[in-house]
């Protein structure tokens, strides 16, 4: 016996739109690292203190 006919897909039905390009996802991962290392070395106290007349 054939399997029954499934319904064709709709647009948008589950798809998220496509897919993000690797570059834009190793640039978000940098980005999100510089900011962890610049609130890092804040909290370590070494701030801007060094930049202020």
């Amino acid at each position: 016996m054939a399997a029954a006919p499934q319904p064709p897909e709709t647009p948008g039905a589950g798809d998220s739109g496509p897919a993000t390009p690797r570059w834009v996802k190793v640039f978000a991962v940098i980005a999100l690292a510089l900011l962890v290392l610049f609130v890092v070395v804040h909290l370590a106290g070494g701030g801007m203190g060094g930049h202020l007349p």
